[in-house]
């Protein structure tokens, strides 16, 4: 019995990848499978629940934001809206030592 091809999660086609490493960005299809990066291929003809098409953007991984004041404003607003829509994935707080004033 064939078994069929694994379905993506999601499949982000034609955005200019910046990857992290320091390398060169480059066109390139990201594929998504349970929340993890599974692919990335020129052009990609893999099937996905969902695509997003990315031309003209950029797709990068989160940034770390590691000199934060969230430490006051997390409290105020827990699910840090702001920071998600400028890619941040990642804070260090207390980093001033305000927190045990």
């Amino acid at each position: 019995m064939l078994e069929s091809p694994a379905v993506d999660d999601l499949l982000i086609r034609g955005g200019h990848l910046i990857d992290g490493t320091g390398a060169a960005g480059r066109d390139a299809d990201l594929a998504v499978r349970d929340g993890r990066v599974v692919a990335l291929e020129a052009r990609s003809g893999r099937p996905a629940r969902r695509l997003i098409d990315a031309r003209g953007q950029v797709v990068a991984p989160g940034f770390v934001d590691i000199h934060t004041h969230s430490d006051f404003t997390l409290p105020l607003n827990p699910r840090a809206e702001s920071k998600i829509r400028q890619g941040v994935t990642l804070e260090a707080t207390g980093t001033c030592g305000f927190w045990g004033r």
